[in-house]
């Protein structure tokens, strides 16, 4: 196997760069064929990633968090090459999905076993995504999460209801209209919109508990506007995928979906935080090749 390997330095509070001695190691003592890039600026990974492509890379390997490992599959999607994924960040709701465990040591072995699968790929607004997308309330968490607390000395879920928190005194709602499949799903003022190949983000919240990664459908969680009281009372229910149930929560699967929104809204896409005031979401069945246990 030939693989270049795309290491975000700052991911993780540094724990990315901290981990190139133990990958170069292994990835040594393995025989293979790799070089080591170290990214210096956003976008840095997505060219470096397509470059790796069109030399005829075997892999590419992230060593990052979720927007290191969409850059990546932003340089590589639809290609004949597979991404490997060593968890670094904040968050690693991408790595969870893929079921790589958190350990340096162990991610790289499940990379170096070679067993690939394909998984559903995901295109929105022109831009690819491996994992989730939430368009309102979460995006501006995600957004708190990475400007005011990145360097905050917690991670995941901890890391998630902090930004929320303080997401909430200044939160505006906003006027959606979303269609599935060609069919009008509602019209209304969502809290948020959240739309899942994989289950989970912002470090582990299954917004979309049932979401099967390879199944060609996306699954669609839009929870309606409510108080500030219930937002923080339906939080324990949402730590555990219990949400869908409740009579504020409108759960759907489909393969193509259509929203416009009333104002120009943050969004988030594996992690990255966006703007925008519509959004038409399509899936590419089996479209990414992943190492995975």
């Amino acid at each position: 196997m030939r693989a270049k390997i795309i290491v975000n330095p700052i991911a993780g509070r540094g724990k990315a760069e901290r981990a190139i001695p133990t990958i170069r190691r292994i990835f040594t003592s393995n025989k293979n064929k790799f070089d080591i890039f170290i990214t210096e600026k956003p976008g840095d990974a997505t060219n470096q990633a397509r470059y790796a492509a069109q030399q005829g890379y075997d892999a590419v390997i992230s060593v990052g968090g979720d927007g290191t490992a969409n850059e990546v599959v932003n340089g590589i999607a639809e290609q004949d090459i597979t991404l490997g994924v060593i968890p670094c960040g904040s968050g690693n709701d991408l790595a969870m999905s893929m079921n790589i465990p958190s350990g340096i040591d162990e991610a790289c072995e499940i990379i170096l076993k070679g067993n690939i699968r394909k998984r559903d790929l995901g295109k929105a607004t022109g831009r690819y995504f491996a994992n989730t997308i939430g368009i309102g309330f979460d995006a501006a968490v995600a957004k708190t999460a990475n400007k005011s607390l990145r360097n905050f000395p917690i991670r995941g879920i901890p890391l998630y209801v902090l930004a929320m928190l303080m997401t909430l005194q200044k939160y505006k709602s906003f006027t959606a209209h979303v269609t599935v499949d060609d069919q009008m799903l509602i019209s209304s003022h969502p809290l948020l919109i959240a739309v899942g190949i994989g289950k989970s983000y912002g470090g582990g919240l299954p917004i979309v508990p049932y979401a099967i990664p390879d199944d060609g459908l996306y699954d669609i969680c839009i929870v309606e506007a409510i108080s500030t009281y219930q937002i923080i009372a339906t939080l324990p229910k949402a730590l555990r995928g219990k949400h869908l149930n409740d009579a504020k929560t409108i759960f759907t699967r489909g393969k193509s979906i259509y929203i416009q929104l009333s104002a120009i809204t943050p969004f988030h896409m594996d992690g990255e935080v966006f703007e925008s005031d519509c959004m038409e979401v399509s899936i590419i069945p089996g479209g990414l090749r992943v190492f995975h246990p």
